[in-house]
């Protein structure tokens, strides 16, 4: 599987003094210093004032940016996404096990606004709303029914054509797993 945005700001951080002559904190005042406060001014100033890459310096501003956190910290982000729905938290969790127990190369990858699902590609996401979680889904040109829906509200990516809505530990079936097995099988490279 190719490297992921967490595999290379991890190994940006473990590096950056020997690649760009400053530690992560440094980098953090010398940003702070410069008095900018926009996505692209920074990454600009990054690259025209401290000879960066592009990669570099959208990293070292996405973790400025972030209180000098790292973006991609997966429990934080899955923290975040639970944020005013933490009565979702019960229901996420069963569904990923028995989603993880019928797909076991399934990784599962928080982003700002959703769950990522995956393996070679992205098939599916789960966004956490309040009422419910909204399972996207790459089902191609299946018809819509009331059970599997047209995707509303996911802010995935647009092959997530489809969506289920679950509400309780019950809409777990092998009928959710199955449209979940069918979607991530879809997407394999032939």
């Amino acid at each position: 599987m190719a490297k992921g945005a967490q595999e290379f700001e991890r190994e940006f951080i473990a590096t950056a003094a020997a690649r760009t002559g400053h530690d992560l904190q440094s980098w953090m005042g010398i940003i702070g210093a410069a008095g900018l406060d926009k996505t692209n001014a920074i990454i600009n100033w990054l690259k025209q004032d401290h000879g960066l890459n592009h990669m570099q310096a959208s990293i070292l501003t996405g973790i400025y940016l972030n209180d000098g956190q790292p973006v991609h910290d997966y429990d934080v982000l899955f923290a975040k996404l639970f944020e005013g729905k933490e009565n979702q938290r019960p229901l996420y969790e069963v569904l990923s096990q028995h989603l993880q127990a019928g797909l076991s190369d399934v990784e599962f990858i928080p982003t700002k606004t959703y769950v990522s699902m995956e393996h070679e590609r992205v098939f599916g996401c789960i966004k956490i709303n309040r009422a419910n979680l909204r399972i996207g889904l790459d089902l191609g040109d299946r018809p819509f029914d009331s059970y599997v829906q047209q995707a509303k509200g996911l802010g995935a990516m647009p092959n997530i054509g489809h969506m289920i809505e679950i509400t309780s530990v019950a809409d777990v079936s092998d009928e959710l797993v199955g449209y979940v097995a069918q979607a991530a099988e879809r997407t394999r490279p032939k």
